[in-house]
C-alpha cells in the first residue's frame, strides 16, 4: 500500500486538530525532517498552543490514509494552513484519490474555532496589541 503523507498546502504548513486513535484531542503537524520549511508562523503556533496546554500538540508525520479514516469517523475537528503571508487559513475540504472529504468549519466564523483564535492572537501580536513571552520588542 502506498503511504502518502500530509505536509504542506500550497506554501503553507498544515495543522490538523482531531481526536487521535487514543481518543485524545490533538493538534498535529509534520516534523522538521527536511521535507518542510521551518516557518516562524508554524513555530509560533506550536509555542502558543503548547503554552495553552488545552490539548496534545505533536510534530509527527500524518498519512493521508489516517486523515481519511479520521474524517470518515468524524474525528477531524478542523484543519488549517499557516504561513507568513496567509498567517492562518482554514481548510474545509481534502481531496484524495478522486474523493472529497469535508473538514468541519464553524459557519459563523467561516473557519474552525482554533483557526479563528490563532489568527486573532497572531494578528494582535503583529499589531502590538498583545504580548507573548518576549516576542514583541519596541525599537526606538
Amino acid at each position: 500500500m502506498i503511504e502518502d503523507y500530509i505536509s504542506e498546502v500550497g506554501v503553507m504548513n498544515v495543522f490538523i486538530k482531531w481526536i487521535n486513535e487514543k481518543g485524545e484531542k490533538e493538534l498535529i503537524t509534520s516534523p522538521l525532517d527536511g521535507t518542510i520549511l521551518p516557518g516562524i508562523t508554524r513555530k509560533s503556533i506550536l509555542e502558543l498552543t503548547r503554552h495553552w496546554d488545552e490539548f496534545k500538540v505533536t510534530e509527527e508525520r500524518v498519512k493521508i490514509q489516517d486523515l481519511v479514516k479520521a474524517a470518515q469517523e468524524d474525528r477531524v475537528i478542523e484543519m488549517f494552513g499557516c504561513g507568513t503571508a496567509a498567517i492562518v487559513t482554514p481548510i474545509n475540504n481534502v481531496g484524495y484519490n478522486g474523493q472529497d472529504y469535508p473538514i468541519p468549519v464553524d459557519s459563523e466564523l467561516n473557519s474552525g474555532k482554533l483557526t479563528h483564535r490563532l489568527a486573532n492572537e497572531l494578528q494582535d501580536m503583529h499589531a502590538g496589541k498583545k504580548q507573548f513571552r518576549d516576542w514583541i520588542v519596541n525599537v526606538v
